[in-house]
């Protein structure tokens, strides 16, 4: 049932501190007949996004490597790169490029905008839906969304997990298994961001993650969602626990599934 009072408090909120779209600089407007808080309808823009810059942003059109950034096909990990990757696939959304979609992540990673998942969840069901309709084959075998944790003391900072929302909106927007709790971070070290060296962000994270349910994910196909991967440390350090039994949980193939890859401009 609609929570009406909560959805008037949020459209006088809205008149009185109306958003701005971060491509064009203009006014959202919100068509509060239409508004679903469970979702969104085209006939309105996103908080913070206009539907016309949204329009405008595009799909990536290939795919690449994990390890060399070679182009590949649909991502997979090269020959070459295998024995230092444990993420076998990658899929990549969009283009970090498109100034919109860095500051779609950059509002929704360090300006801690939950708002920003919305738009940021349309861009990943896109690229799943043409995906799909190429023939790639990425539910039929069962597999689990399990997002990228934070540590403790990071979620409570930031208040939400960006990488579990993302995973969240896929999970129900193709009926797929979501494995909120499989995957947790054991420490709190230095983040990611903070640190240039691919050397060291890969001892960052390296023994940082812990497989805490087993039985939902062995012998199946894990598709492991965050928000932008840039040298592929903590996807790869994840897929790593994820397969490897005992202590991993015996994942039979891990694909990384991510809005954008590359580095943040200063």
């Amino acid at each position: 049932m609609p929570n009406y009072p909560q959805r008037l408090v949020g459209w006088i909120l809205d008149t009185i501190f109306p958003k701005i779209c971060l491509g064009c600089g203009k006014f959202t407007r919100l068509n509060f007949a239409s508004q679903n808080l469970g979702g969104f309808t085209d006939k309105k823009d996103f908080d913070y996004v206009c539907r016309k810059c949204f329009g405008e942003i595009d799909l990536k059109n290939t795919f690449e490597c994990i390890g060399c950034k070679r182009q590949t096909q649909l991502g997979l990990t090269c020959t070459f790169c295998k024995k230092d990757n444990y993420i076998d696939q990658l899929l990549i959304a969009a283009e970090l490029t498109d100034p919109l979609v860095e500051k779609i992540l950059k509002a929704y990673k360090y300006k801690f905008i939950c708002d920003m998942a919305m738009p940021l969840s349309m861009i990943a069901k896109k690229c799943v839906k043409r995906l799909l309709s190429k023939g790639f084959v990425l539910f039929e075998s069962n597999p689990i969304l399990v997002p990228v944790p934070l540590s403790g003391s990071r979620l409570n900072w930031r208040g939400f997990n960006q990488a579990q929302l993302l995973a969240r909106s896929l999970s129900d927007g193709f009926l797929a298994s979501c494995g909120e709790g499989v995957l947790a971070r054991i420490n709190c070290f230095r983040h990611q961001a903070d640190i240039q060296a691919k050397e060291d962000r890969i001892n960052n994270v390296k023994d940082n993650f812990a497989v805490k349910d087993s039985e939902s994910i062995r012998g199946r196909t894990v598709i492991l969602v965050d928000d932008i991967c840039t040298t592929g440390a903590t996807l790869n350090e994840c897929a790593r626990v994820l397969k490897n039994p005992p202590a991993g949980g015996g994942a039979r193939r891990v694909i990384g599934f991510v809005i954008a890859r590359g580095q943040f401009k200063r």
